[in-house]
């Protein structure tokens, strides 16, 4: 789909506003949604540019693809002692990772500069003149980059359940003077909204357990596809369903959702046929039509499980490196309506805009350089495991692959010999 940019667009700090045309019908449902947030633009004239929050997932986040449904192994202690480190799951060599020691120190400054800032996107265009796509991908991506604080603030922590629902609970957002906190948006405002089953599958829970945290922020226009792909992995992975004793056995996750499953048993057990391939397919089809929520794994989503260990540079330099690219700038919170370029034609900021210069380029703020970018690290050894799964699943990956055969009507004309 093409993007036709406008003359101007609302820039907030490093959330450029430009054109999109995506506006399916709306739908009924939000009486219970905060005034603020109700309503939609058909005919919208903007949409929302992350280009800062999708540098950060880009470089913090380790996307490892589908699971194989492999269960892992119970962990053992190592030798010499009795200690087991790591998520004891079976299900703890699937799913995305983050980074989470990219966001200690100065850089936690920067990651809730970010959060305050897309917060105040309604306060300069309410969110009714975007269309639902829009708002849809806004409020996904400030629950995420929310949830990503709140989980940064209590690190290094490795099991999140004692957490819950604390962090979850509380309000630490205000948009457009209405105090949210992480469930607020997911239970007040996404579900009702809404009403799809897909908008679980776009909310980060900071566990191995849960949907996967993107390397990519969500985007208007394109905001389904991302959740239709996050929604096949979780599905086809061990940590979303699977048949175990003719019975389908499903997250925790669906059961804090259960409201967008009304019918629930045969609600979610129909969502997950949608989703599952055919082998998986057939097992549920075999199984009963008792579906069970026990499913969970609440250990960090964390690519060092929680600790890291530095070493020598003749250690494992497998570290994800924290070079962040350049970007806008950190709004300082005094933004208006200004052109695209953020600038006047004398090349000077507009009138009550920010231009992208205030506050500093997050290259700047973000504190890593060329020196901590070279500091390799050793990976515990229930997180070497998770990378070695990664890689032989890669390997295998590329190593399939199909062949087609296909019968012509006549025989290839044969070359002519080259004149001597």
């Amino acid at each position: 789909m093409k993007l036709k940019r406008l003359p101007q667009a609302i820039r907030v700090g490093t959330f450029a506003l430009f054109a999109a045309i995506m506006a399916p019908p709306s739908l009924a449902g939000e009486a219970t949604v905060p005034a603020q947030f109700r309503g939609d633009s058909p005919a919208p004239d903007f949409s929302i540019k992350y280009d800062d929050w999708d540098a950060m997932l880009s470089q913090t986040v380790l996307d490892t693809g589908m699971s194989d449904r492999v269960e892992a192994s119970k962990m053992r202690p190592r030798a010499g002692s009795r200690i087991v480190r790591g998520g004891g799951g079976t299900t703890r060599l699937e799913g995305n990772r983050v980074d989470f020691h990219a966001f200690l120190g100065a850089n936690l400054e920067v990651l809730r500069k970010l959060r305050d800032d897309l917060a105040k996107v309604p306060d300069l265009a309410p969110l009714n003149l975007f269309n639902r796509n829009e708002q849809l991908a806004y409020w996904l991506n400030l629950y995420n980059v929310t949830l990503v604080t709140q989980v940064a603030e209590i690190f290094p922590e490795t099991n999140l359940k004692k957490f819950y629902p604390e962090i979850w609970d509380a309000k630490v957002l205000n948009v457009s003077g209405v105090p949210l906190s992480l469930n607020d948006i997911h239970h007040k405002i996404l579900i009702p909204k809404y009403r799809d089953p897909r908008i679980l599958y776009g909310l980060f829970q900071g566990v191995i357990g849960g949907p996967n945290l993107r390397d990519e922020a969500y985007e208007g226009y394109r905001v389904w596809q991302q959740l239709e792909a996050n929604a096949n992995e979780f599905v086809n992975s061990n940590r979303g369903a699977f048949v175990r004793e003719r019975i389908l056995r499903t997250s925790y996750f669906y059961e804090v959702n259960a409201a967008l499953f009304p019918d629930f048993d045969r609600d979610l057990r129909r969502h997950i046929l949608k989703y599952a391939r055919p082998s998986f397919a057939d097992k549920i089809q075999d199984g009963s039509t008792v579906v069970g929520t026990g499913q969970s794994n609440w250990y960090i989503a964390d690519l060092f499980g929680g600790n890291r260990a530095k070493g020598s540079a003749n250690t494992n330099a497998g570290a994800l490196l924290l070079a962040f690219r350049t970007g806008n700038g950190i709004s300082d919170g005094e933004s208006g309506v200004t052109p695209a370029t953020g600038f006047d034609g004398n090349a000077q900021p507009m009138d009550g805009g920010a231009g992208g210069a205030a506050g500093g380029s997050v290259q700047t703020a973000w504190s890593s350089n060329i020196e901590q970018q070279m500091i390799s690290v050793r990976f515990p050894s229930h997180m070497t495991e998770y990378l070695r799964k990664i890689q032989m699943r890669r390997i295998k990956e590329l190593r399939e692959g199909t062949v087609g055969i296909e019968e012509y009507d006549q025989e290839p004309e044969e070359d002519e010999p080259a004149d001597s």
